[in-house]
């Protein structure tokens, strides 16, 4: 298994930073660099930097193509691809897309293979179509949030698609964030992952429940505890009251948080399973190149 670190803009870290944070990771034996991504580039920039830094494969997950023109996306990772010398790695979603979404990333990876020959291509997958479909069509399935027995089953379903479409399932990478947020004061960082859970669990008053996050949370056991979570939401409980009342033991299933010590076990058994797991930090208390060092450090594969 291949140990990534993913950072993302929650830190705020210079150019400078960015160099020493990716030259440390490297020394400390993690393979990858990774960073989410919004509708800016500023993200494959930043791969280009780390990589100069650390000469470390460098990767971006994932790219909604609601915000992202698949020409203009093929014309940056074309680019970021070059810089990085070959080692950049494109995970790519559908966004806020919602007609015929598999039909849609099908279409994507046809047009990016054919513009871009050579470049890695991931596909942000929660669902079990999506991941039947990375099985099929793509280098690797991109997972987020997941519980360890929910790897098991995304990976099934990966290699299902892979085995339809006459692919070696081996050669489909299983790609994960698994979040950390690590501070001497262990309440703030339960209280700060907590909220980070929440952004992605709940659903939005009048949304399908059946899909999305809110869906992939269900089928992992979260439904009784968001139903409940946005009943008091709707009824006027604030942000901060519903993660201080998040049941301690589902925020253990999809991430750490807590003291250093310990962290690096924590996250080694959330990534059972997984071919590239990436240690991605979620900031408490500081959110600077030392908060930072204190979670990569906790979590390095070299100790």
């Amino acid at each position: 298994m291949e140990i990534g670190l993913g950072v993302d803009s929650r830190f705020a870290l210079s150019t400078d930073d960015q160099r020493a944070l990716s030259h440390e990771a490297a020394a400390l034996g993690y393979t990858c660099l990774w960073t989410p991504i919004g509708n800016t580039r500023e993200p494959f920039d930043i791969c280009a930097i780390r990589h100069q830094a650390s000469g470390l494969g460098t990767g971006i997950a994932v790219a909604p193509l609601s915000s992202w023109p698949i020409d203009h996306l093929a014309s940056v990772s074309k680019e970021t691809l070059e810089r990085c010398r070959g080692r950049f790695t494109l995970g790519i979603g559908t966004g806020r897309t919602s007609d015929a979404p598999i039909r849609v990333m099908r279409d994507a990876i046809d047009a990016l293979r054919m513009r871009i020959p050579g470049l890695r291509v991931y596909l942000g997958a929660l669902g079990p179509q999506m991941l039947r479909l990375a099985g099929e069509r793509y280098d690797g399935a991109a997972l987020n949030w997941c519980s360890s027995e929910h790897v098991r089953w995304s990976r099934d379903r990966v290699a299902a698609g892979a085995r339809a479409a006459g692919r070696d399932p081996d050669l489909v990478k299983v790609h994960e964030y698994v979040r950390v947020c690590i501070d001497e004061d262990e309440e703030a960082a339960r209280f700060a992952f907590a909220k980070m859970v929440l952004a992605y669990a709940l659903a939005q008053p009048g949304a399908d429940t059946t899909k999305g996050y809110r869906a992939h949370f269900a089928r992992m056991g979260f439904d009784e505890v968001l139903t409940d979570l946005e009943s008091r939401r709707d009824s006027g409980a604030g942000e901060d009251e519903l993660a201080r009342s998040f049941p301690v033991e589902l925020l253990r299933r999809v991430g750490y948080w807590g003291k250093p010590d310990g962290a690096r076990e924590a996250f080694l058994q959330l990534a059972h399973g997984l071919d590239i797991a990436v240690v991605r930090l979620v900031p408490a208390r500081r959110n600077d190149l030392t908060g930072a060092r204190l979670a990569f450090r906790a979590c390095a594969p070299k100790l």
